[in-house]
């Protein structure tokens, strides 16, 4: 298993007995410990395999993300039908949209939910090599692709308690400032109207320089900072 963005960050060894919390308590993201720093960090997430979403609902604060999804579902089943309809037919040429809108229109799948705690993976249903999607910290979203499936060999470790298994991960990259270009970042900011870029990351010295005026008073505060931590 392995979770990406663009480019594949980690991969795993996980055993098909094992529970799906097990294999996201494992995924490592900037993300979770930017919002640990601040304050806000939220425990809850899912996993969309196929047609189920596998939400963690283990703490007593944890949030159903797909709760939002399914009320969607219900009640604006016009728009769904069309969302659905430009997925799978994608964005074809008029000829071949002249050709496909005579066929019968497809139907959405029947979209269900379950508590990814009680979740084991020799229980799911996926395709090898498909892309599936990982959501946690309310919109940090991850690509998820089971590429291999195998039975477990004598070559392989052996005890239980250390899987999942780091089998690889990206090495950490230094981001520099977005603004010099020269000095690693130390802030990133989300929603900062007078930045280049969305997130927007600056050393310290850029950072103060659009952010405050000589008495180090704040110019403007409708946006987020955060402690920059390595990509």
């Amino acid at each position: 298993v392995h979770p990406s963005f663009c480019l594949q960050t980690q991969e795993f060894f996980v055993l098909g007995c094992q529970c799906l919390t097990e294999l996201k308590d494992k995924i490592f993201c900037r993300t979770d410990e930017m919002m640990r720093r601040s304050g806000h960090h939220d425990p809850s997430g899912y996993f969309l395999i196929e047609d189920l979403f596998c939400n963690d609902l283990r703490e007593p604060n944890s949030i159903d993300y797909s709760e939002p999804i399914f009320d969607w579902l219900r009640n604006a089943k016009e728009e769904v039908d069309q969302k659905w309809e430009s997925i799978i037919r994608g964005d074809l040429k008029r000829k071949q949209k002249a050709l496909l809108y005579k066929m019968p229109p497809s139907k959405v799948p029947g979209f269900r939910r379950t508590e990814m705690q009680s979740l084991r993976f020799c229980d799911l249903r996926f395709q090898l090599g498909a892309p599936y999607l990982y959501c946690h910290q309310g919109d940090c979203k991850h690509t998820i692709v089971i590429r291999d499936l195998r039975l477990i060999n004598p070559n392989d470790t052996q005890n239980r308690a250390a899987y999942p298994i780091v089998s690889f991960r990206l090495k950490p990259r230094l981001q520099k400032c977005n603004v010099c270009n020269i000095f690693r970042a130390k802030k990133v900011t989300l929603n900062d109207k007078l930045a280049s870029y969305n997130p927007c990351h600056f050393c310290e010295n850029c950072y103060f320089l659009l952010h405050y005026s000589e008495d180090w008073t704040l110019l403007y505060d409708d946006f987020t900072v955060y402690d920059y931590l390595l990509d």
